[in-house]
């Protein structure tokens, strides 16, 4: 029975498989051919239209070419040929479908066709036109290329790039699509944040003789917009317009427009990197001549900027200043570390270095009550040098006393015998027979004082006016009352 049935189903379930098979095949011969057919109607529908130039028809026609849906197969340069042709013959879709293209190409193509929809009143390109114009914009300043940026600008596209290229069309004399007092002011607005805009500032601000040369607001801004002084654009056009020592020592420095604009021009060059002008401005404020404010913090910038100076002259000269500068800001221990490096490695300073300790001498008389032990015989060890003057050293001496009177026992044998004999060396025969006669002359006054101040004399009783108990009793009186007792 079994055997049976399946003989009965076995015919049945081969159909249906074939049958199966027969339904995939369909379905795959519909999957490659079903699309062409509704592409081929299209096709031969729209080709005559096309031919003729209806723009719909070229636009829908160049899109099965580029997409190769229909027999036609796949042709990208036909395809384009008809959608630009439609473009041309006014179908918008055409235009947008090409201006998508030419981006993502990087074609300037997109440009112009974003402008044709612009003029129409078309909005489509404008999140676009700032990216497609600054990829297409001049790279050079020119009469052609400002022709084209001032289209830009007049139809409305006057975003920042735009506006920068014209302002710098109008700054050179390319264009008047602005006024030159708006560019002027655009530029300025750019530079607050940007290099490249500075640096073009610069090139007007720092023309001499004309209404925008402010080199005051370069030196004030020009860090601000992320530039330093040293960078070689900038020392580049410091040198294009003399801003440097000569530049600044030819200026009248008592015509009333230069009273700021002097000093600043000079700051610049010694900013930038010029040694002769960082001296200059450096002894100019450490001094407060030549319309300089006395500014010790500022004078020490400029000159310790000259001192790295490899001219040996310059840096010379900015050692002796920096050793003034010291005084003047009373900073001891920095100038008396100053000195021992110079002495400690022979320099070409040693001897400027010698010259000017005098200052330590001062502050060791006014201050040594202040200062450590340490310290105090650090300077006297340091007097005892041949190269110092001896009035230096003369000074020092004689505040040794002092030091050993102020410190008395506080100070352990062995230094003050140490502080005895620096004083014995520094001083000069001639000081220690000064202070010898000084000392005698001293005693001299004290013993004529003393004679001729007149005794107080006691008014004295005689004992034989003195009552018995009034008298003073003797030895012999005292031993007999001792013995009665």
């Amino acid at each position: 029975m079994k055997r049976k049935l399946l003989n009965l189903l076995l015919p049945v379930m081969t159909a249906l498989i074939n049958c199966n098979v027969c339904l995939d095949s369909y379905a795959q011969d519909k999957a490659n051919t079903g699309g062409n057919v509704n592409a081929d109607t299209q096709f031969r529908e729209l080709y005559p239209k096309a031919l003729s130039g209806e723009p719909n028809a070229m636009f829908s026609l160049g899109k099965i070419y580029l997409e190769g849906t229909s027999s036609a197969g796949k042709d990208s340069a036909k395809g384009m040929d008809y959608i630009q042709r439609a473009s041309g013959a006014g179908n918008v879709a055409a235009t947008k479908y090409m201006i998508d293209a030419y981006e993502r190409s990087g074609s300037e193509r997109a440009l112009e066709l974003c402008q044709k929809l612009q003029r129409a009143g078309d909005k489509y390109c404008d999140k676009k036109m700032e990216t497609l114009v600054e990829r297409s914009i001049p790279k050079t300043v020119s009469q052609s290329n400002c022709k084209k940026l001032n289209d830009l600008y007049n139809s409305g596209n006057q975003g920042p790039v735009v506006k920068s290229e014209v302002t710098a069309c109008v700054l050179q004399g390319l264009s008047t699509t602005i006024p030159f007092d708006q560019a002027m002011s655009n530029l300025r607005v750019q530079a607050a944040d940007d290099p490249k805009a500075f640096a073009k500032l610069m090139g007007f601000m720092l023309k001499a003789g004309t209404p925008e040369w402010d080199p005051l607001f370069v030196e004030e801004n020009l860090t601000k917009a992320g530039l330093t002084f040293k960078d070689k654009e900038v020392k580049e056009l410091f040198l294009k317009n003399d801003i440097s020592f000569d530049g600044c020592r030819k200026m009248d420095r008592l015509r009333r427009e230069n009273l700021r604009q002097r000093p600043s021009v000079c700051r610049m060059a010694a900013k930038s990197g010029d040694e002769d002008a960082a001296l200059y401005v450096g002894d100019a404020y450490l001094a407060g001549k030549d319309y300089f404010p006395e500014d010790a913090a500022e004078a020490s910038f400029y000159i310790k900027e000259a001192s790295q100076s490899k001219n040996p002259i310059i840096s010379s000269e900015a050692f002796v200043l920096l050793m003034d500068l010291y005084k003047k800001q009373g900073k001891f221990y920095e100038h008396f570390s100053t000195v021992k490096h110079e002495i400690k490695v022979n320099s070409l300073n040693k001897t400027a270095a010698f010259a000017s300790f005098g200052f330590e001498a001062d502050y060791l008389a006014k201050n040594h009550s202040g200062m450590s032990l340490d310290d105090i015989l650090d300077l006297v060890a340091t007097a005892d040098n041949k190269d110092i003057d001896q009035s230096i050293k003369s000074r020092i001496g004689r505040t040794v006393d002092e030091v050993i009177k102020d410190r008395g026992r506080l100070m352990r044998p062995i230094e003050k015998d140490s502080m005895l004999a620096y004083k014995d060396r520094l001083l000069s025969q001639k000081d220690k027979d000064e202070i010898e006669a000084a000392r005698l002359a001293m005693l001299s006054q004290v013993t004529a004082v003393k004679a001729e101040t007149p005794r107080a004399e006691v008014p004295r009783v005689a004992d034989s006016d003195k009552k018995p108990s009034e008298k003073e009793s003797t030895f012999f009186d005292k031993f007999l009352n001792r013995s009665a007792q």
